[in-house]
């Protein structure tokens, strides 16, 4: 059940980069973005030692974190769809929303029936301020997970929403590469959860780290390589905490983008586990399309 309960959290770790980072918007400027996300995978990191048996005949344990087929040959399939938006309503300060749409299922051995579900999840809001303009661009970015999605305490079901409410406060610096059409950027967040009151469940608060570096060769190309990690502390569950809800992931994601017409741009990432525990294991593939538009234009009272 640790384990299922952590496959939404997998999910929202998907991260949503306006543009690039730590810039805000023009004021008046509208920035959208939808999103489809797929993985299937029979692997995972592990949460607790796993016996085995070694060639000289003993017992060993796989440690935690080991990269292992998922017990009673589990399969975890998942795809996503997120819509977002953020408007600039100043030149310093950006309003964001973002909406996900989850379809899951996790299948193994022990069940005639495989539990799935699908539904939209929990509402995330955001605000970022830009602090400094010069010698970089230092941003701060607030965010808020509303738990709208439906949180079903069904043993075996894989809800669309975690029944609790979260918290971002992340610090974000950029840095255009000029001359070179080039930009490096950082997020470091923390992310307070509250506790889930239905299931008396503290998932425990996470550490988020971004890094990317992306250049523009031609004026219809963009080219990025992400870094993305994910670490949570001790969670606690009807009083007692315990180790065994520790969250890990990383990922390495090189990206592509497309520029199909004015300011609409396909994009493209295939996002790479590198190591982890308790977090499914294996390949994301993510597909993007996202535009850019004046609110004036369509709003002629927004300017």
């Amino acid at each position: 059940m640790r384990v299922i309960l952590g496959l939404v959290t997998g999910l929202v770790v998907t991260p949503s980069c306006v543009e690039a980072g730590a810039w805000t918007l023009p004021a008046g400027r509208v920035w959208t973005k939808i999103s489809w996300f797929q993985q299937t995978t029979n692997e995972w990191y592990i949460d607790t030692p796993e016996p085995v048996l070694l060639d000289d005949g003993t017992f060993g344990a796989h440690s935690i974190g080991t990269r292992r087929p998922y017990r009673f040959d589990g399969q975890y399939d998942s795809k996503a769809l997120f819509i977002e938006g953020f408007v600039g309503v100043t030149d310093w300060f950006d309003l964001g929303v973002q909406i996900p749409y989850f379809d899951q299922s996790f299948a193994d051995d022990t069940r005639s029936d495989i539990p799935s579900a699908s539904g939209w999840s929990d509402l995330r809001v955001f605000s970022k301020t830009r602090l400094l303009q010069n010698p970089l661009h230092l941003t701060v970015k607030l965010g808020a997970k509303i738990p709208t999605g439906e949180f079903i305490n069904e043993d075996g079901l894989i809800p669309v929403g975690e029944g609790q409410w979260d918290f971002d406060l992340i610090v974000q610096g950029g840095r255009s590469l000029w001359p070179l059409p080039a930009y490096v950027n950082a997020d470091v967040g923390y992310r307070v959860r509250l506790r889930n009151k239905e299931i008396d469940r503290d998932p425990g608060d996470e550490w988020l780290l971004n890094a990317e570096i992306g250049a523009q060769p031609r004026e219809w190309l963009s080219l990025a390589l992400k870094y993305e990690m994910l670490r949570s502390g001790k969670g606690e569950t009807f009083g007692i905490r315990t180790a065994s809800l520790i969250k890990r992931i990383s990922y390495l994601a090189p990206t592509i983008g497309v520029r199909v017409y004015d300011d609409v741009w396909l994009e493209a990432a295939m996002r790479n586990t590198l190591g982890g525990r308790n977090f499914p294991a294996g390949q994301q593939w993510v597909v993007g399309l996202s535009t850019g538009f004046d609110a004036g234009k369509v709003l002629p009272g927004l300017r």
